[in-house]
């Protein structure tokens, strides 16, 4: 990894320099396998790649709002969290309401604070 470790923290709070897609594990690749997709399909540069590389969920609408439309580094520097996107991430997996529970505490904590001290300094 040659970016900072913030840089791989994604808007949405997921960490996907622990992501097993991003990463392609094997347990990851055999999930897709079993489903017949092919393995080359599954991968994922993270949110903050070029938007022509592989991302993978290109249309993420948490992307498109904080990234594109606010033009924010991550949604715990906006007002109005937990908004209904952010909510609605957060209902599907247990890794999301982590995510989303980590935008808080980092909006409780001070974006650049929390950072600092959880190691994703810049």
């Amino acid at each position: 990894m040659d970016e900072p470790r913030r840089w791989w923290l994604a808007c949405c709070g997921l960490d996907c320099g622990t992501c097993s897609i991003h990463l392609r594990t094997e347990e990851e690749l055999s999930h897709w396998r079993d489903r017949g997709v092919d393995p080359d399909e599954i991968r994922c540069d993270g949110c903050r790649s070029d938007p022509q590389g592989h991302h993978w969920s290109p249309d993420c609408r948490i992307l498109q709002c904080c990234l594109r439309e606010h033009e924010l580094e991550l949604c715990s520097q906006c007002p109005d969290l937990p908004c209904a996107i952010v909510q609605q991430f957060a209902e599907g997996y247990e890794h999301h309401q982590w995510a989303v529970k980590r935008l808080i505490e980092m909006q409780e904590a001070g974006v650049e604070e929390w950072l600092a001290a959880h190691g994703y300094g810049r």
